[in-house]
């Protein structure tokens, strides 16, 4: 378990100006289904300089362009990921509830909308 003086550190050392070398600097935008696995890539890509600490972690500073909807979407998170195919996911995020878009809708997450904090399991 990550200390609570600790946990924005800890986020940080993943986005924003202090992150860790060993993190890509440009991470790539895809959505997520309630069961967290993705539903399909955005096509877009948002820097790690765009995040700043908040709190128990860090928050995006901009808005993130994040492409548009498909057929049937049910969105319930955001995840970041080492490559534009996909890759791995670096972070995610949930949504606060489902969110049915329209297909070819876009989407964007705006500025102070896109919160990483360490969840701690009680």
């Amino acid at each position: 378990m990550i200390g609570e003086a600790w946990r924005s550190r800890a986020v940080q050392a993943l986005l924003g100006p202090a992150r860790s070398s060993l993190v890509p600097s440009r991470l790539h935008v895809g959505w997520l289904d309630s069961e967290g696995d993705l539903i399909a890539m955005s096509g877009t890509s948002v820097l790690s300089a765009a995040f700043e600490a908040s709190g128990d972690g860090v928050v995006n500073t901009t808005s993130i362009d994040a492409g548009v909807a498909g057929s049937g979407w049910v969105i319930a998170g955001v995840g970041l990921f080492d490559a534009p195919s996909g890759g791995d996911v670096v972070l995610s995020a949930s949504t606060s509830g489902p969110v049915e878009p329209d297909e070819g809708a876009p989407l964007s997450i705006a500025a102070g909308a896109l919160a990483f904090t360490v969840v701690v399991d009680a």
